[in-house]
């Protein structure tokens, strides 16, 4: 038994060797949705830093799909307190349509929202989300209604 001991270590420790030598090469990166108790996690494509990369499966996406719900309840907070908006003005959540994210300084998420007034007509909006996980931060940078 006391033999195992130093073999199960030794597998560790080439486990870890082998995840961090997979961690430092020029492969996919991926982004775990740690913010919001979600099991989704979104690809972003190597070799496209900086640039947009358009999301699949936005309508089953959980973690698009939170941040979507995220912008709006956020956009809501920012028009009550700045503005004292009345129950009225505010929005409600339906779904996000079309996403795209690029890696800058964690990613910024490019959402196409769709979302009720208080006269259950919808509207879309494009919305613009930061998330830095090391920060442990979720910001919402824009909100507005859609050309398209």
């Amino acid at each position: 038994m006391a033999a195992r001991i130093p073999l199960i270590l030794l597998l560790l420790l080439l486990a870890a060797t082998a995840l961090s030598a997979l961690s430092a090469l020029d492969t996919d990166v991926i982004i775990i949705d740690s913010l919001s108790a979600l099991d989704t996690d979104v690809i972003i494509k190597d070799g496209n830093e900086g640039g947009l990369t358009e999301l699949e499966n936005v309508g089953s996406n959980k973690l698009v799909q939170s941040l979507g719900m995220f912008a709006v309840e956020t956009y809501n907070r920012n028009l009550q307190e700045k503005n004292k908006a009345p129950p009225t003005m505010l929005l409600s959540f339906s779904h996000v349509t079309a996403a795209q994210s690029q890696v800058v300084e964690g990613a910024m998420y490019y959402l196409k929202i769709v979302a009720e007034d208080s006269h259950h007509a919808r509207k879309v909006f494009d919305a613009k989300v930061r998330v830095q996980l090391w920060l442990n931060s979720t910001e919402l940078i824009s909100f507005t209604p859609s050309a398209h």
